[in-house]
């Protein structure tokens, strides 16, 4: 989204800018079973009155509902995010009066699209800092931001490329197997490959079930460890021989799938917090894809589709309940000559992008602040 400032910057800094699309305002098609649509276009007038009147006309949902939505949002900016950290998002929802349509139809797709689980799991904390970031943080803040190429030429390819510029190397395929420890500073780095001993400062940015490993066999503080519950993300790649959808991108209310966005020769379909649909098989998956698209989009018939491909993400993203939030707080993510980046650092945001940026950029820091 819009509201990721960290990361576009980063996107500017390695020369991927022109990898992605803005949209100008926050517009999205959602479409509910049967095929009706419902927009929320915040196109017209000027911020933040264009929110407003983009949540009045959302017809996904009754006029008495839309004006539920904008209470709470009248009173969203005043809030902090802290005083709601020992309940969850689906509690504080109800709590100010939002019943299960409007959750359906509005807060379950903006949880489950950026914390990558569900309204009962979720923290109300992380939640309430979330929204007041996308709609109180300026116009460009809330707008959808469309990659034009896949993640990995847009980020890896560019990042690497920046690194070589700048004389860096970049080693693939080498496997960190141990980090040496004399007086609490890092000494060597044993890999695969090689041994490592010439550097000032060691930084890791792996996944935690990877970092995790790795300090447990280097006899590194466990005050590092905290217990992570995972959520996976289930994306399914068709190739269409007749593709029927005219829009970038739909959301999909109630549905198991949550987003399709369109590439004109095939569609990707994503589905966060998929821990219903995961465990089955690609033909399991598939019928049951088929019969969503069918039943949501009358236009389309699976016979129209030529190929596809499913992918599993079963450790994706971090789920950030109220116990998590409060753990994070306390993770110390630095020791001696050793820091940590990754998303699932103490950087405030829940498991996205823009945490990660975040916290490559706090570790860069403390790398800067321990040289002078």
């Amino acid at each position: 989204m819009g509201c990721y400032k960290n990361t576009i910057n980063f996107l500017k800094l390695i020369g991927a800018e022109n990898k992605i699309s803005f949209q100008k305002n926050l517009k999205i098609n959602f479409v509910e079973k049967g095929g009706k649509k419902h927009k929320l276009d915040s196109s017209k007038l000027f911020y933040p009155i264009n929110l407003l009147a983009a949540i009045l006309n959302y017809t996904a949902i009754s006029f008495s509902e839309r004006i539920s939505i904008l209470k709470l949002f009248s009173k969203l900016l005043f809030f902090d995010p802290k005083k709601f950290k020992n309940i969850s998002a689906a509690d504080w929802l109800k709590k100010e009066n939002q019943n299960e349509r409007i959750i359906k139809s509005l807060w379950e797709i903006i949880i489950v699209g950026t914390l990558n689980t569900t309204a009962e799991k979720a923290s109300a904390e992380m939640l309430i800092k979330i929204l007041k970031i996308i709609f109180f943080t300026g116009r460009k803040s809330s707008v959808i931001v469309l990659p034009e190429k896949g993640l990995s030429e847009m980020y890896c390819d560019d990042s690497k490329n920046y690194i070589e510029r700048n004389g860096g190397i970049v080693s693939l395929s080498e496997k960190v197997v141990e980090l040496k420890i004399e007086e609490k500073k890092i000494k060597k780095v044993i890999t695969n490959k090689d041994v490592y001993s010439d550097f000032d400062f060691v930084i890791s940015a792996v996944p935690y079930y990877s970092f995790k490993k790795l300090i447990s066999e280097s006899g590194i503080d466990n005050e590092h460890q905290i217990e992570i519950e995972y959520s996976p993300i289930l994306t399914v790649h068709l190739w269409l021989d007749n593709n029927p959808f005219r829009e970038k991108f739909y959301g999909l209310i109630d549905s198991k799938i949550h987003w399709l966005f369109n590439h004109g020769k095939h569609v990707t379909l994503v589905t966060s917090a998929a821990n219903e649909l995961i465990e089955m098989n690609d033909d399991e998956i598939a019928e049951i894809i088929y019969s969503e698209l069918e039943n949501y989009f009358p236009i389309f018939s699976k016979s129209f589709v030529a190929e596809k491909l499913i992918l599993k993400e079963k450790r994706a993203t971090f789920v950030p309940t109220v116990e998590l939030t409060e753990r994070r707080y306390k993770l110390k993510f630095s020791y001696k000559n050793f820091f940590i980046a990754g998303d699932w650092i103490n950087t405030g945001l829940p498991s996205t992008i823009e945490g990660a940026v975040l916290s490559g950029i706090a570790a860069a820091e403390s790398v800067i602040l321990n040289k002078r």
